[in-house]
């Protein structure tokens, strides 16, 4: 190679490199991943994909670390991978979300089955301990089915999947109570 083609190699690298650290930092591309990672959080991504979501979360602190060291290329393409991550992560919750629908939907016929033959366990007691535990269980049922019509008209089947079972453990304890 020539002298002047080593030359105008070098130059052209050199003009390269001045132009990759002029590059100002990629706010877009940060503005961007922040706010598909606060959407996925409103959107309960955490609670259907939750590696997923951490996997984007992770990423987006990793952006955030290359923007503080002013290592913007490194930290636009972190930002880009974040907003790829939390597609993903989005993906997952719509199939994770209808799992979850599908069990809720099975489970709670049989926790009101089961409830019913509690309920009627305890309509059976005797006494002033038995008329107690009637109201009492009376009262869980009926807050129990204001939470559950509720959670299902904001279709949060996460959160009634854990209220159901929850409600099983007190289900567990009314019929202990009732002698059955």
């Amino acid at each position: 190679m020539s002298k002047q083609a080593v030359l105008s190699c070098l130059s052209i690298v050199t003009c390269l490199l001045v132009a990759a650290a002029c590059a100002g930092p990629p706010n877009e591309a940060m503005t961007g991943a922040e706010q598909a990672v606060n959407a996925a959080m409103e959107a309960e991504v955490d609670k259907y994909a939750p590696a997923e979501y951490e996997a984007a979360a992770a990423e987006l602190e990793k952006a955030k670390g290359h923007m503080a060291a002013e290592e913007y290329g490194d930290a636009k393409a972190a930002a880009e991978n974040t907003i790829a991550l939390v597609e993903a992560a989005n993906e997952e919750m719509l199939v994770q979300k209808e799992l979850t629908k599908r069990e809720v939907d099975e489970a709670l016929p049989a926790f009101l089955e089961r409830w019913g033959e509690i309920s009627g366990s305890i309509e059976q007691g005797r006494g002033r301990a038995a008329r107690a535990l009637a109201q009492e269980a009376s009262a869980f049922a009926d807050s129990l089915t204001v939470q559950l019509n509720d959670l299902k008209a904001a279709e949060k089947w996460y959160d009634i999947k854990m209220l159901l079972e929850s409600a099983n453990m007190t289900a567990d304890g009314f019929a202990e109570r009732a002698g059955g």
